[in-house]
């Protein structure tokens, strides 16, 4: 029981009943997962680590959003946000399997199902910019002396340019934006959970996003784009690929400000060279200016 502290303890067992047994859930490089069993049934408890406000994280908005989430079928039920404590409660899903990359391949149609349900939900209470996210991930970095790559000018510079471009483009709609394998469980139906960076947002960053997070072939993701969008054209290809590239951008600014705010036992900077070195290789791909002219030409 002393994984939390005495406070939280108390207010929990107020909520709950009782606390019959806790377990950490591993896993986690943002906040802290435990699996409570109370007098009143069982429960995932999420603590969330130091500074994660610095991070664009809105706990009440996600409440709100995991409560939609849950309202259209697809997100665990939230029972209470505790907002002292920044501390979010939901049904446990019981015998629920965290997918991996190649299990969230052969799920693809269910998960797409699943993000047109929450798209089609009334929106969220907060917006969601990509791009934003990225600005105000590097501002917050560089004050907390992170050191960037030498070409991070340039990389913000054609960020403005992607955005630019797609903006006539989006359709804004209630939007998870963190499609990692780890926020997708399946049950006896899929569950998508985690909705911390939730937001009304331009749809085409969820699936570029989840092509990102699920490493998809070429092949793969014109199947994705068919099975969102009952079709493929050159439009639909380019604004879902610009936006698998800024999701790794937005993946490694914020690993880089992780960097320079965690305490946790995690190369952040690792990881954000990775998916900044993802986002290089597809602005050097030969179909990368293609992209950009359809969309620019079919404004």
């Amino acid at each position: 029981m002393n994984q939390l502290t005495r406070e939280l303890t108390k207010d929990v067992q107020l909520l709950v009943g009782k606390i019959l047994s806790l377990e950490a859930i591993p896993g986690g490089i943002t906040n802290r997962n435990y699996k409570l069993e109370a007098a009143s049934g069982t429960y995932m408890l999420r603590v969330p680590g130091e500074r994660t406000e610095l991070l664009g994280i809105d706990r009440k908005c996600e409440f709100e959003c995991s409560s939609t989430a849950y309202s259209v079928g697809i997100g665990a039920q939230p029972v209470a946000y505790l907002q002292i404590h920044g501390a979010l409660f939901t049904r446990y899903l019981e015998n629920a399997e965290t997918l991996t990359i190649p299990r969230a391949k052969m799920q693809l149609e269910a998960i797409l199902n699943a993000l047109k349900k929450i798209h089609a939900a009334p929106a969220f209470p907060k917006s969601f910019s990509a791009f934003e996210t990225i600005r105000n991930y590097h501002q917050l970095a560089l004050e907390h002396h992170v050191k960037f790559p030498k070409d991070t000018t340039q990389i913000l510079e054609q960020l403005q340019h992607i955005k630019a471009i797609l903006e006539p483009h989006a359709v804004i709609v209630p939007c998870h934006n963190d499609l990692l394998p780890a926020n997708i469980l399946v049950t006896n139906q899929l569950w998508i959970v985690d909705w911390e960076y939730a937001g009304n947002s331009n749809c085409a960053f969820d699936l570029g996003n989840l092509a990102a997070n699920l490493e998809l072939n070429e092949i793969e993701l014109q199947n994705l784009i068919s099975l969102y969008y009952g079709q493929i054209t050159p439009i639909l290809l380019a604004q879902v690929q610009l936006m698998r590239l800024v999701s790794d951008a937005r993946e490694a600014f914020w690993g880089y400000l992780q960097s320079g705010i965690s305490s946790l036992e995690f190369d952040f900077m690792e990881y954000g060279n990775k998916h900044l070195d993802r986002f290089r290789n597809g602005t050097t791909r030969a179909e990368y200016p293609l992209w950009l002219q359809v969309l620019s030409e079919s404004d």
